[in-house]
């Protein structure tokens, strides 16, 4: 892996579950790793991973991209990755090699109909 193409920089956010004296489960998002290098590479079409559609009679804009990035040990499917102030929810995790690197792939929806730019 050329670290010249790790051009980018994430945050990943860990979800952490508390409850409060009420009895109700809190999740609260704080960072775990911050300023990962990576390489993102929008995945799919239409407009290459980034698309629109109605739920419910709202518009959803959803993208999705792959980052690839060294190996983080420890990374979980409930973690947060945060690129260019838009959160990405994780839902494959490719390792590359023996713990060389990791093709990491999230979903970002967001329901103003907007999808951020790189």
């Amino acid at each position: 892996m050329r670290a010249g193409e790790l051009n980018e920089k994430i945050d990943i956010k860990r979800v952490t579950r508390t409850v409060n004296s009420y009895g109700d489960v809190i999740d609260a998002a704080t960072n775990w790793k911050e300023g990962v290098h990576c390489k993102v590479m929008h995945l799919g079409t239409p407009s290459a991973g980034a698309s629109e559609f109605n739920d419910d009679d709202q518009t959803v804009a959803e993208m999705k991209a792959e980052f690839r990035c060294r190996y983080i040990s420890g990374l979980r499917f409930d973690d947060i990755i945060v690129w260019n102030g838009a959160e990405f929810d994780i839902y494959s995790i490719i390792p590359i090699g023996r713990r060389e690197g990791m093709n990491v792939r999230g979903r970002f929806r967001d329901n103003e109909g907007t999808v951020p730019t790189s």
